[in-house]
């Protein structure tokens, strides 16, 4: 048996490729994070003079616009006449309601609305299931934009047979959304370390008011649209019609679809055989597994429906019931325009939504993530 041993030419050779391959490594990191970087800084030059300009006056914001001055402030020139023009000329907190409370609505109907389709294509068997779910596919490359005036004909003339239809579903909904809670706060406040002592007729209180809370937004916008009906007015410039249009997505639906597909069939044999029906086993076994695209579509659906503008604009009249985006039309419509207030009004809708991504950051890519991930 012999023994191999490198010469030392052999040796330094050795020694100078894996020098030469952590060099080129290096090199290929530095050009990929300096490409990246390059471009991440061509995103964020037009958020960095939209925050820089609404604290300069109102002259310099275009004056500076040439120069690299743009994009940082002038300590002695800081001012908040920007921010407290936008609150003088406009309802900046109703606007701000109005937005918030279209958005929540619309993600939680649409959570519940979206995911029981979707269970019900991926998990059910029943005649046609196959075509409408092509119909659903074949929806997803329709943008709102071909279908946006021929919508707001059919909203606008809505019988009252059509909205004795849509309220009936509303209230079926909130019926399920009130169980679905009740029952969630029964389990919290059962295990509740403090609470799970008390009375039973006190827990119950408190679990009656934890689920009427947690609906407030279903059970507003009914009362919003029983006071419409009752009014006699159409549905244009309202709540419900920014909101029940957009509740059932088909990219939603598709998402939640391909995510039920690849669960294993055995949980919804086993709980047949113990005698569930499909809403137990939509509630009870398929939402705890999918607890990552329902985090996905919450966050997806509630960043599109924050900046939803196009048909706000349709839809409503004065500010009443516009959300923050279509706010923004009042600033280049009546005069004087001033960009310092428009950039100020456009970093007060933007950053918060910015922060609120930062901050979960980290849960938003790992619910993506793990939300393509095969059962």
């Amino acid at each position: 048996m012999t023994t191999q041993t490198l010469s030392s030419q052999q040796r330094a050779e050795a020694r100078r490729r894996a020098v030469l391959y952590r060099v080129q490594k290096t090199l290929r990191r530095l050009f990929a994070y300096g490409f990246m970087s390059f471009l991440g800084f061509l995103f964020i030059f037009p958020i960095l003079f939209m925050i820089v300009a609404a604290f300069k006056p109102n002259e310099r914001v275009i004056a500076d616009l040439a120069s690299v001055r743009a994009f940082f402030p002038a300590p002695n020139s800081l001012t908040l006449a920007n921010v407290r023009d936008v609150f003088s000329r406009v309802r900046f907190e109703h606007l701000a309601f109005n937005s918030l409370f279209i958005t929540l609505v619309t993600v939680i109907a649409g959570l519940f609305v979206n995911s029981m389709a979707a269970y019900v294509l991926a998990r059910l068997r029943w005649l046609g299931r196959t075509v409408m779910l092509g119909i659903i596919v074949s929806l997803i490359i329709i943008p709102l934009e071909a279908i946006a005036v021929p919508l707001l004909i059919q909203v606008n003339q809505m019988s009252a047979f059509l909205d004795a239809l849509t309220l009936g579903v509303l209230g079926v909904l909130t019926l399920l959304f009130w169980r679905v809670v009740w029952n969630l706060a029964g389990q919290f406040l059962r295990d509740a370390p403090l609470v799970g002592a008390w009375p039973r007729v006190l827990r119950g209180v408190l679990q009656a008011l934890l689920t009427l809370g947690a609906s407030l937004p279903l059970e507003a916008l009914i009362y919003f649209m029983v006071g419409q009906v009752r009014e006699g007015g159409t549905w244009l410039n309202s709540y419900h019609v920014q909101i029940l249009p957009f509740i059932a997505e088909p990219f939603s639906i598709f998402l939640f679809y391909q995510f039920f597909i690849n669960i294993p069939r055995d949980f919804d044999e086993a709980a047949y055989v113990d005698g569930a029906g499909p809403f137990r086993i939509y509630w009870q076994i398929m939402v705890p597994l999918s607890r990552p695209v329902f985090a996905t579509v919450a966050i997806l659906k509630f960043l599109q429906f924050w900046s939803f503008y196009m048909w706000p604009l349709m839809v409503t009249r004065g500010d009443e019931y516009q959300p923050l985006m279509v706010g923004m039309d009042f600033f280049q419509t009546q005069a004087p325009i001033k960009w310092g207030s428009i950039m100020a009004y456009a970093s007060m809708v933007t950053v918060p939504v910015l922060i609120f991504f930062l901050l979960f950051q980290k849960w938003f890519v790992q619910s993506v993530s793990s939300s393509g991930l095969k059962g």
